[in-house]
């Protein structure tokens, strides 16, 4: 008989078996994984050096980066914020450390730091892990739990942990389904738009610092860096409307349309006044020899071809039509979507458990109590830059810490 059965052996899964080892050393703890590998994420997250948590310690703040779970996640930043994210992997003897664009990482660039951080928190303390072990079902007795393994092993448990993280269909919350439990269908978040053969394509490899998308049709606009690619555009502010817009998108299968302001938050009469000064204030130079508003130069030619500014030798031959419209083109440069592609190899997927079930002061199903989650199985996620991994280990240790309360308070 365990204490605790882990499944999944991924973030939330392994942070969560090392806050309860911690407190109760003699637990019988045991994670299973139905893959070959564990911290699979982990590993690949932020191209291998592991963007641990956001630099964002305002709970306020914090969860306004949450499409889905706000606000019931405040109650669980609550008992378990950035800051003690911070603390936790410094008392293992992990640096983190900030970059500018608000993303944290380990001081050594490496997520194998992490990684072994958590391993030495749960196999070294004695946690047991199983993999190539997955879990058919899940049936709660009297007080305890019995656990069948796609092999017809049955295993028995006081409190269940699942950490199986997120699915790209309602499949791989079976079952969850077959307990009762309420399934927020997944669809795809965290995605870049494609734009098939969209005339911009050979600017591929062109940013911005500081862009605003806006999606047609909806009140939704983002700001922040953007990436012209091949296919299409990417890039925080695209990823972060994606993720907002994730089941609008999904709805209009994924045929969209949207715009692109390359100078942030000047509008376009303002664009327009500033190129008319710029026009007066030098009428001898060539418009497309001189970038304005600090774009890119291959950026400012393409907007200067596109609104003709291009046919004229000098700034003094150009008309106020013409102005105009290189204004409107930086200010709501128009595109129509039609598809997506998956952010790197960092897949990320609104839904899964329905959060209403779930108590946020403890994570527990208020349907079933023992059953606990964290992670990405439940019907939270996140925008990129750590977001998604902070909710892994808060989700992660408030489980822990109400199992350990459940397993004491029954002896």
């Amino acid at each position: 008989m365990f204490d605790l059965v882990v499944i999944g052996a991924g973030a939330a899964g392994f942070f969560a078996a090392a806050q309860l080892i911690s407190r109760k050393p003699d637990a019988q703890v045991l994670i299973l994984e139905k893959t070959g590998k564990v911290l699979s994420k982990v590993k690949i997250s932020g191209g291998g050096r592991c963007n641990v948590c956001p630099n964002c310690l305002d709970v306020t703040q914090l969860i306004e980066n949450y499409p889905r779970g706000n606000p019931w996640l405040r109650e669980v930043f609550e008992q378990f914020s950035v800051s003690d994210t911070l603390k936790w992997f410094q008392k293992e003897g992990v640096q983190i450390v900030a970059e500018a664009d608000g993303r944290m990482f380990p001081k050594t660039n490496d997520s194998q730091t992490i990684i072994d951080a958590l391993q030495n928190a749960t196999i070294s303390k004695g946690v047991k892990i199983r993999l190539s072990s997955g879990v058919k079902s899940i049936s709660p007795k009297k007080g305890e739990f019995e656990l069948l393994l796609d092999n017809e092993e049955r295993i028995f448990t006081k409190t269940v942990l699942v950490a199986t993280g997120g699915h790209p269909t309602a499949r791989g919350f079976q079952m969850l389904a077959e307990l009762g439990l309420k399934i927020s269908s997944p669809v795809p978040s965290l995605f870049t738009f494609n734009v098939p053969k969209h005339s911009w394509g050979d600017l591929q490899g062109v940013s911005v610092p500081k862009a605003i998308v806006r999606l047609e049709e909806t009140a939704l606009e983002f700001e922040g860096p953007l990436l012209i690619t091949h296919w299409g555009f990417s890039g925080p502010a695209v990823l972060k409307l994606s993720a907002f817009s994730a089941r609008i998108l999904h709805e209009k299968e994924y045929r969209y349309r949207f715009s692109i302001n390359w100078i942030s938050n000047i509008s376009t009469a303002s664009a327009t006044d500033k190129l008319i000064s710029y026009q007066i204030e030098n009428p001898k130079r060539k418009p497309d020899q001189w970038p304005l508003f600090e774009l890119p130069r291959r950026l400012w030619e393409r907007i200067c071809l596109e609104s003709g500014l291009t046919t004229h030798h000098n700034w003094a031959e150009v008309g106020k039509k013409k102005i105009q419209s290189a204004a409107q083109i930086l200010t709501n440069s128009r595109f129509v979507g039609e598809g997506k592609t998956t952010f790197k190899e960092e897949f990320v997927t609104s839904g899964g458990i329905a959060l209403y079930q779930v108590d946020p002061k403890t994570c527990e199903s208020i349907q079933i109590p023992g059953l606990f989650f964290a992670g990405e199985v439940l019907d939270v996620d996140g925008v990129t830059g750590g977001y998604n991994f902070q909710a892994a280990w808060s989700t992660g240790w408030v489980a822990a810490n109400s199992a350990f309360n459940k397993l004491t308070h029954e002896k």
